[in-house]
């Protein structure tokens, strides 16, 4: 990675890191660590399935980038400590955060992969 991707890079997990933050959430985790802990982890089925829906959603978006499973990708490079479910209102600030980033993050991709990009399978 060279230095201009590199410093690309921490921007933008900086950047998930405060929406992550705004949403109520733990500033040290990624909106798609957080995801892939509730989806994934968490042992309160009241949420399951707006945890697995924002999961698909970050999943697709990042496919290109990642792979399949970008979620429980980004969970791993995580201590899976900090996760909060948060308030209703939270909540829904994330779903808000989540699903208007992706859908401008997801043109990016998907046009990339159209283009001849193919995820990263290391």
């Amino acid at each position: 990675m060279d230095a201009i991707t590199k410093w690309l890079w921490n921007v933008m997990v900086a950047i998930d890191q405060l929406g992550n933050a705004i949403a109520g959430g733990d500033p040290d985790i990624t909106i798609s660590a957080r995801v892939g802990y509730f989806a994934n982890r968490s042992t309160n089925k009241r949420f399951h399935y707006y945890w697995t829906f924002l999961e698909r959603v970050i999943d697709f978006t990042f496919y290109p980038l990642d792979g399949p499973k970008h979620c429980l990708s980004a969970l791993a490079k995580d201590n899976e400590q900090g996760h909060v479910h948060g308030s209703d209102f939270v909540r829904a600030i994330l779903a808000l955060i989540a699903m208007t980033a992706c859908f401008f993050i997801s043109i990016l991709t998907w046009t990339a992969y159209l283009l001849g990009h193919r995820p990263n399978r290391t």
